[in-house]
């Protein structure tokens, strides 16, 4: 055999080899691509139920039916007659405030969020006692950010996306 032959063969094989080397990185990269992200969805779950679980934790349950079996108009603030001082008020929508900024960064799957929480943050946004608690918030609030990332702001842009996706306001939530 001629050397030249035998050189264009081993020059193609050599060619095949690197073809199929790449061939098998991308089928590699696109098994690692889809392994995390079936990673990232199920740590997503994982922290969404266990927020989910926070919420239902006896020292919100008080707080969270006193929102959800009354109007918007109903006293939580115990200056007003109601039961909860406003710092019950501000730690269980901090935990809104909290869902709020995970979503917006994408460490939880917004899908998942609205289907746990939009019931919660919607009823919770649209309690007047809770409005007086941010806007309280918001005018102690002397720092550097405070008119560009406002205290419970998070929590504010979640509930009026999930009122504004299913084309409500606080006032046909009143009438459900």
């Amino acid at each position: 055999m001629n050397i030249d032959v035998l050189s264009k063969w081993l020059s193609a094989g050599a060619s095949i080899f690197v073809i199929i080397g790449v061939l098998a990185a991308i089928v590699g990269v696109l098994v690692a691509t889809k392994t995390l992200k079936q990673t990232q969805r199920a740590a997503s779950a994982t922290l969404v139920l266990k927020l989910r679980d926070t919420l239902v934790e006896d020292r919100y349950t008080k707080i969270t039916n006193e929102i959800q079996d009354n109007n918007s108009t109903h006293a939580l603030m115990k200056d007003r007659g109601g039961k909860f001082k406003d710092t019950d008020i501000e730690q269980y929508i901090g935990n809104f405030e909290d869902i709020g900024y995970l979503v917006q960064e994408h460490v939880i799957d917004p899908e998942m969020a609205y289907n746990h929480f939009s019931y919660d943050v919607e009823k919770a946004w649209c309690n007047a006692d809770v409005q007086r608690v941010v806007q309280n918030a918001r005018k102690a609030d002397k720092s550097i950010t405070a008119a560009s990332d406002p205290i419970y702001g998070k929590f504010e842009t979640l509930a009026k996306s999930y009122l504004l996706r299913e084309r409500q306001s606080c006032k046909d939530l009143e009438n459900q």
